[in-house]
């Protein structure tokens, strides 16, 4: 009749998962033993940890700075970064145009020129294009 109470009793136990009279076999079995009492008590802290589990992933930066770096310090890099660029193609163009060198030559460097851009541009705009539509872009590896 003194049946052993097993880890598998414990954790029904513990879900409610035992029938009324496995429950009261159970119940009366704590009474008597402390040790029974000391596993309950590790197993009911064990399931309090895994349910505050959460499988959703944590956001990158939770910090405040990376707050200000996205609404501050970005935009002035991209200002910036395109405002040089600007200043710098116009003062290639004059001192391109000015320049003493063959007609000739002007000529085929400024199809270099231009075809690399066009190229890169159209690359660059097609990559935009595809991460705005793909579905895939929110998952993290």
């Amino acid at each position: 009749m003194n049946q052993r109470i097993s880890n598998e009793d414990l954790m029904r136990y513990l879900d409610d998962e035992l029938e009324p009279p496995d429950r009261a076999r159970v119940d009366d079995a704590l009474t008597r033993s402390t040790e029974l009492q000391r596993e309950l008590a590790i197993y009911r802290a064990i399931r309090d940890d895994v349910a505050d589990l959460s499988f959703s992933p944590s956001p990158r930066d939770q910090s405040v700075w990376g707050e200000v770096n996205r609404e501050i310090t970005r935009p002035v890099g991209w200002f910036l970064l395109i405002t040089g660029s600007v200043i710098f193609v116009i003062y290639a163009a004059v001192v391109y145009a000015t320049s003493d060198a063959n007609p000739w030559e002007k000529i085929g460097v400024g199809g270099i020129v231009i075809g690399f851009s066009t190229l890169l541009i159209s690359t660059i705009y097609e990559r935009v294009q595809e991460y705005r539509h793909d579905p895939y872009k929110h998952i993290e590896r």
